[in-house]
């Protein structure tokens, strides 16, 4: 079968250039030039972000799934946005708007919030990397001094033991 014919291309390239002071460019070059982690992990971020908003709608615009797989999917999609909303009210101490609903302990429950946390550990594991935390900024360790702790070392999965 002729490229031609296919209705999907074998490889799909994405390239994009962003120029200063555009936001694009300051995003992409945090996630390439971040000492925290590799480029190759901050493009995987980049992509990560994206898949969990956009997946389910390409899924379904692809066609080859079923409507209940998209839902999943879609589920799925929506507790990882749910985390990274949480994670960035937390941060930046503002409120969070899925939580002022009422709806995060429905879309976000426990046993889904475990689920993510186990989920982050299992890639940082496999890529050899660390976890970024979302409330604080790594600062270099003096281990004879010892490691001052604040009672938010858990983070999620200490509020999940706390249930």
């Amino acid at each position: 079968m002729s490229q031609d014919s296919q209705p999907h291309p074998e490889r799909v390239k994405f390239i994009y250039n962003a120029q200063f002071p555009a936001a694009t460019a300051v995003v992409l070059n945090y996630l390439l030039n971040n000492p925290h982690f590799t480029g190759r992990q901050g493009r995987q971020q980049g992509m990560d972000a994206m898949m969990a908003f956009y997946r389910p709608l390409a899924e379904e615009f692809h066609g080859e799934l079923s409507v209940s797989e998209i839902q999943e999917m879609a589920r799925h999609c929506v507790e990882r946005l749910v985390k990274q909303i949480a994670d960035l009210c937390d941060r930046y101490h503002i409120a969070n708007p899925v939580m002022s609903h009422g709806s995060t302990s429905a879309a976000l429950g426990s046993t889904a919030r475990l689920e993510s946390i186990l989920e982050e550990l299992v890639i940082a594991v496999r890529g050899g990397g660390a976890i970024a935390s979302s409330t604080t900024v790594p600062t270099p360790m003096n281990i004879e001094h010892g490691v001052v702790m604040d009672g938010d070392e858990l983070g999620d999965l200490g509020d999940i033991l706390k249930d």
